[in-house]
């Protein structure tokens, strides 16, 4: 089954799928800064757009089309959507 989902007024959205390979989300993101919780560990790729992450206690760093970033269970992030963007994402 297709889960479907809506954050930030509808600023973001993801479908969701869950399959013998694992949990995931392919979404897009319009540009602007958001923050996200973590209830599992992720790995979060850029598919096409710009973005910067900021981890708890670190920098914000620059991800290219087709980098990741593993995020932590149970922290809270935020996402600088420099320009419409894409993404996958998996879940541990």
């Amino acid at each position: 089954m297709i889960k479907v989902n809506e954050y930030f007024d509808g600023n973001v959205k993801s479908l969701g799928l869950n399959n013998s390979q694992g949990n995931f989300t392919a979404g897009v993101l319009l540009k602007g800064t958001y923050e996200f919780n973590t209830g599992s560990k992720e790995w979060m790729t850029l598919t096409s757009g710009s973005w910067e992450l900021e981890l708890p206690g670190e920098v914000k760093k620059s991800y290219g089309v087709w980098e990741s970033c593993e995020i932590p269970s149970g922290i809270t992030f935020k996402v600088y959507v420099l320009e419409d963007s894409s993404y996958l994402c998996r879940y541990e």
